[in-house]
């Protein structure tokens, strides 16, 4: 897979999965709360599930922000990447982090 195939996939990922949360955020109850306002309901309800601060941590990647990550990835890949090549630090950066999110998924 081409570096810029590997942001492509990661930021679909991305957009696919904020785009299936907010479905879920507004039609399931657990979601819905009466002491958070609605923006916030992604990170109160994942805080309450998980706790700590992992919970804290999974509860900042919410659907709004996933999309705006995804829309970064998404500005690398007109750009031609190259393994053998130097690669600007914010470049090298969105691949490192496709690649962690293309690894995640099973």
């Amino acid at each position: 897979m081409t570096p810029a195939q590997e942001l492509a996939t990661a930021a679909q990922t991305l957009l696919d999965l904020a785009d299936d949360a907010d479905r879920d955020i507004n039609t399931n109850p657990y979601w819905h709360s009466r002491i958070a306002p609605k923006h916030h309901w992604f990170g109160h309800g994942i805080e309450n599930a998980v706790g700590t601060p992992a919970g804290q941590l999974a509860g900042l990647l919410n659907p709004t922000t996933a999309r705006h990550l995804a829309k970064w990835l998404r500005s690398w890949t007109p750009i031609e990447l190259r393994e053998d090549a130097p690669m600007p630090e914010d470049a090298a950066a969105a691949l490192a982090i496709a690649r962690e999110i293309n690894r995640s998924q099973p």
